[in-house]
C-alpha cells in the first residue's frame, strides 16, 4: 500500500502537494478562532479573517519563486533560525491543541501519553525519506478532517437546528481584521515546510516527478478555503457535548498535521541531526516553559512576522537591483 502511494506521488505529486500545503498551514487554532469569530463577531470580520488564511498559500505560490532573490534570502542563515525558532513555538501551540482537546475524551493523563507519543513517533518516523512521508500522512489526516467536518456540521445542524451569526458592521472589528487579513496573507514566507518543497521539486533526487509548484500552492490554498467553509457553516449551528469526542478528533487531526509539519521544519531550517536534538528539546521542555508565560513571546513573534517577511522581500529587492546594477556596470 505505501510503495504504490509512493508511486502515485512520484508520477502526479501536484495535489498530493496540494493538500499537505492545506494541512500545513491549518493548525491547531484554525477550527476553533474560526468558529469564534464568526459567533462573536460576525460573517464580516470572519470573511476577512478566512480570505487572509486562504490567500496565503495563493500568494506564496504567486511569489516564492518568481520575486527576484527571494528564495536566497529563505535561505540565509539569519532567515533560517527565525525560522526554526517559530518552528519550536508552533510545535508548543498544536502539542496544546492536541492535549486541550483530547483531555476531555480520554483523560489528562491520557491525552499526555497521546501528545508526547505523537510528537516521538514524528520525530523518528522523518528520519528517513521525511518529505514523502510528511506529505503523505498530511493527505490521510486532512481526507479524514474532510469527512470528520462534513458529517459534523451536518450532524449538529439536523440535531440542535440552525441559527444566525451577527450581521452589523462594526468599524473596529472591520479594521482589525482587515490588517489581520493583510498579516495572514504573508504568513506562509515564514514556513520552512513550504520553501523544502520548492528545493525538494528542483533537487528531484528520488525521481518523484518535476511540476510547476505554483498550481500546488494555489490549490493547497483553495482547499483550507473549502475547509473554512464548513468552520463557517458549523457557526451556524451548536455542538452539542454529545459531539464532543468527534470535535476533538477533529482538531487534534488538525493540530496533528501541523505539528508533523512544523517537527520537520526544524530538521529542515537546523540540518537533521541538530534538527532532531531540538525537536526532542522542544517536546520535552513543552509542559515545562508553557506555564510560565514563554507563549507570550509567541504572540509578540506573530504580529511581528509581516514585518520579518516584508524584510525578506526588502532585502531580496536590495541585493537584485545591487547586482543589476553591478552587472550595467561592467
Amino acid at each position: 500500500m505505501f510503495s504504490a502511494l509512493k508511486r502515485r506521488f512520484g508520477v502526479s505529486p501536484s495535489h498530493f502537494y496540494a493538500m499537505s500545503i492545506a494541512a500545513t498551514w491549518a493548525g491547531a487554532g484554525s477550527f476553533i478562532v474560526g468558529t469564534q469569530i464568526a459567533k462573536e463577531f460576525g460573517i464580516f470580520p470572519w470573511l476577512l479573517w478566512a480570505i487572509g488564511n486562504t490567500l496565503t498559500c495563493i500568494v506564496f505560490g504567486l511569489l516564492a519563486q518568481r520575486f527576484p532573490k527571494l528564495r536566497e534570502i529563505a535561505n540565509s542563515k539569519p532567515v533560517q533560525f527565525l525560522m526554526g525558532l517559530m518552528c519550536i513555538f508552533q510545535i508548543w501551540v498544536n502539542m496544546n491543541g492536541i492535549f486541550e482537546m483530547m483531555s476531555p475524551v480520554i483523560g489528562s493523563t491520557f491525552a499526555y501519553v497521546l501528545v508526547y507519543g505523537l510528537a516521538a513517533f514524528f520525530i523518528v518516523f522523518y528520519l528517513k525519506r521525511a518529505t514523502f512521508r510528511n506529505v503523505a500522512t498530511d493527505n490521510f489526516s486532512w481526507l479524514i478532517v474532510y469527512l470528520l467536518i462534513a458529517g459534523l456540521v451536518i450532524f449538529s445542524m439536523l440535531t440542535n437546528g440552525v441559527h444566525g451569526i451577527p450581521t452589523v458592521i462594526d468599524p473596529v472589528q472591520i479594521k482589525s481584521k482587515a490588517w489581520l487579513c493583510v498579516t495572514l496573507s504573508f504568513g506562509a514566507f515564514f514556513y520552512p515546510t513550504f520553501w523544502e518543497l520548492l528545493d525538494y521539486n528542483d533537487r528531484n533526487e528520488d525521481g518523484t516527478g518535476k511540476i510547476s509548484m505554483t498550481k500546488p500552492f494555489v490549490m493547497g490554498g483553495l482547499l483550507f478555503g473549502f475547509y473554512l467553509l464548513f468552520v463557517l457553516a458549523g457557526a451556524f449551528t451548536d455542538y452539542s457535548p454529545a459531539v464532543d469526542a468527534i470535535k476533538g478528533v477533529l482538531v487534534s487531526l488538525v493540530a496533528i498535521s501541523s505539528l508533523s509539519s512544523f517537527l520537520y521544519g526544524a530538521m529542515v531550517n537546523f540540518g537533521k541531526k541538530v534538527g532532531v536534538a531540538i525537536d526532542v528539546a522542544a517536546v520535552a521542555a513543552w509542559q515545562l516553559l508553557v506555564p510560565m508565560g514563554v507563549m507570550g513571546v509567541w504572540t509578540l513573534m506573530q504580529n511581528v512576522r509581516i514585518w520579518m517577511v516584508l524584510a525578506m522581500f526588502a532585502a531580496a529587492l536590495i541585493w537584485h537591483l545591487v547586482e543589476k546594477r553591478k552587472a550595467v556596470t561592467v
